[in-house]
């Protein structure tokens, strides 16, 4: 069997360490099928004889990634005169006596592999460096290699043009793909490692990120769906810099779910973590039970929060306020509070617009978040304070957190403190690396009750934003933490374009593993597309955020104006729904419960699975009638309500 690996030399070498077998499967990259400028052999210390070549002219990542891939599919046989099959990526290294052939074998099978478990996603995930990478997530999926007393299967590779890498055959459209692996650096302290996806002839997409490090071992979870099927598949991992260094894989898993298996996973957690069951006892004054009594239960009021931002067209907007309350029951203002608002020019303060959107939102019980205290672009910074000189700058800060927090004390649930940081740094730039953890310190004293939040995009987006990784992301928010700050909260935008689901729901598993409440703060879909896929890409990102355990509120970005939204409408200004409008009501009315009506059974009984929040029970028997309130709140026990008629 021939073990290959490339180098970091550009152009890039496969090398092969020969040896023989008389076993046959269809190789990841076959030599002859790959142009070939020269062959040449070394010695290694070991004295194995180690055959260097063919030598690829690379025109560049994803031409050289997609060129690969097509010389795999091109391959049909292996060349028994030199018994040679060779691995896509460096120095394969398989320990404990792992057979790579076994990989091979099982990676071309990826279109019966959807259905070679029992169809459920393993939410587990890692955010904390460890000594050694754990076992495979689902046995390694799709790339399972090796015997069962070797979890792990380490590979490595001197350097990263486009490797390690798995290669994999008959991808599907429409499956779902969940990718996670266990990386490790030599030769720098950390680097982002980007894996990457190549496909036939269509260049390659980033599936997941890993701030790696040199002393441990980092979890990188990611996936992704395709359009197309595809025959040939490459993923490999890369330096997101491209510089060379050594990369080291381990428990490399490719785990498929059908369309059906994830929506079925869905479900279930909605089952799980948005229901509950809840059993009525009726009972006469003596205590007896009642059978046959008719019982009535009527939900009053959601507990998860779902709401959208609004602006001040609102204000005296007698219908749009109507529309909005019967469907939503939070809030936050669009760009009422932000600094540029409230303050246009200096100790000129304005709070008589966002007073009044408050009232609206408290006589009508809707939650409401506080966007924002600060926002680090420079661009959304009043124009009066780009020029004061760092000690006017932090007087000012100062005097803007004392007058919005004093002002509002107690009134908004949450506050943005200091907006997208990762991507930004007016104000840390100019008063040093502690301005954030100052100003969330500062922010906790003057009001203890609201919970703190980071808020940032292209986090769960996407992740070809190296600002913005999931990874980047909690690196920041333990910065922030080990400096004092009391941050409590995970502010996830959610400006999407085309959704990746599986990278989706990965992100929000690692970022789970901070144990702090997850929001969805101004999910949207971009105007580049027409409505109608809108509509579909935003049921997508609705279904699978309501339905991730994590998750404790989403908000949309659909502030409506005269002259539309920023990317996305439910409705025009005469608030006749428009298509994501229309999935809006179709999720928000099979996310409540509806009429649950019954007798009572022979124990006086009458059970039924409703979703979190307030209710209303009645119950008739004979002339009497009885009410009485109750809450459905989370919690995997049966609720039981008592009821006298």
């Amino acid at each position: 069997m021939a073990l290959c690996f490339k180098a970091h030399t550009d152009p890039a070498i496969h090398q092969c360490r020969e040896k023989t077998t008389g076993e046959t499967s269809r190789p990841a990259v076959q030599a002859s099928t790959i142009p070939m400028a020269r062959e040449r052999y070394e010695t290694t210390e070991q004295g194995e004889k180690l055959f260097t070549g063919p030598e690829l002219v690379l025109l560049g990542l994803p031409q050289a990634t997609a060129s690969l891939a097509r010389s795999v599919s091109h391959s049909s046989h292996v060349n028994h005169q030199a018994n040679r099959r060779c691995w896509l990526g460096p120095v394969f290294e398989h320990h404990k006596g792992t057979a790579p052939n076994r990989f091979l074998e099982e990676a071309a099978s990826a279109e019966d592999q959807v259905h070679a478990h029992d169809g459920w996603y393993d939410y587990t995930a890692y955010t904390d460096c460890r000594g050694q990478p754990e076992p495979a997530l689902y046995n390694g999926g799709i790339l399972r290699f090796g015997n069962s007393d070797d979890p792990t299967g380490y590979r490595t590779t001197e350097t990263g043009v486009f490797s390690p890498a798995f290669v994999v055959y008959n991808l599907n459209k429409t499956t779902m793909y969940t990718f996670s692996s266990w990386v490790k650096l030599e030769g720098a302290s950390s680097a982002l490692i980007t894996a990457r996806l190549a496909l036939d002839n269509a260049g390659a997409r980033c599936i997941g990120t890993v701030l790696a490090r040199n002393d441990c071992w980092a979890f990188l979870k990611g996936g992704f769906v395709l359009d197309w099927p595809t025959q040939t598949s490459v993923i490999f991992f890369q330096n997101a810099d491209k510089t060379p260094m050594k990369i080291t894989v381990a428990s490399g898993s490719l785990q498929p779910f059908t369309s059906d298996q994830w929506s079925m996973h869905q479900k279930d957690t909605i089952r799980k973590r948005r229901k509950r069951m809840a059993t009525i006892h009726v009972a006469d004054q003596q205590g007896g039970r009642v059978v046959g009594a008719s019982v009535s239960v009527r939900q009053t009021a959601k507990d998860f929060p779902f709401g959208s931002a609004i602006a001040s067209t609102i204000l005296g907007n007698q219908a749009y306020q109507k529309w909005f309350v019967d469907r939503f029951n939070a809030a936050v203002f669009e760009d009422e509070l932000k600094w540029y608002s409230t303050e246009p020019m200096s100790g000129q303060l304005r709070f008589d617009v966002p007073d009044q959107m408050l009232a609206f939102v408290r006589s009508h019980r809707v939650m409401v978040r506080g966007h924002n205290i600060f926002w680090e672009n420079q661009d959304a910074t009043p124009s009066w304070v780009k020029g004061l000189s760092p000690d006017d700058l932090r007087a000012a800060v100062n005097g803007r957190i004392q007058n919005l927090m004093t002002r509002y004390r107690g009134e908004f649930a949450h506050w943005d403190v200091n907006n997208e940081m990762l991507h930004y740094n007016f104000y840390e730039q100019r008063l040093g690396a502690n301005a954030s953890v100052e100003f969330f310190s500062v922010a906790q004293d003057a009001d203890p009750l609201a919970t703190l939040f980071m808020n940032e995009f292209n986090v769960i987006e996407t992740c070809d934003d190296v600002s913005s990784t999931v990874d980047t992301y909690v690196a920041k928010l333990k910065d922030l933490r080990a400096g004092g700050a009391v941050l409590e909260g995970i502010g996830l935008e959610g400006h999407f374009l085309k959704p990746n689901i599986p990278l989706m729901r990965a992100v929000l598993d690692k970022l789970a593993t901070l144990g702090l409440p997850i929001w969805f703060t101004e999910i949207d879909i971009s105007n580049r597309y027409d409505a109608q896929t809108q509509a579909v890409y935003l049921e997508q990102v609705l279904r699978e955020a309501y339905s991730h355990p994590a998750v404790t509120g989403v908000m949309l970005w659909t502030a409506l104006h005269p002259n539309g939204c920023y990317q996305m409408c439910l409705t025009d200004w005469n608030l006749n729904n428009l298509p994501v409008g229309d999935v809006v009501d179709r999720l928000l009315q099979e996310w409540q419960t509806g009429q649950a009506a019954g007798p009572t059974d022979a124990h006086g009984a009458y059970s039924f699975s409703g979703f979190l929040g307030e209710y209303i029970v009645s119950v008739t028997y004979a002339n009497s009638t009885s009410q009485a309130t109750f809450s459905l709140s989370p919690g995997d026990e049966t609720r039981h309500i008592n009821i006298q008629i």
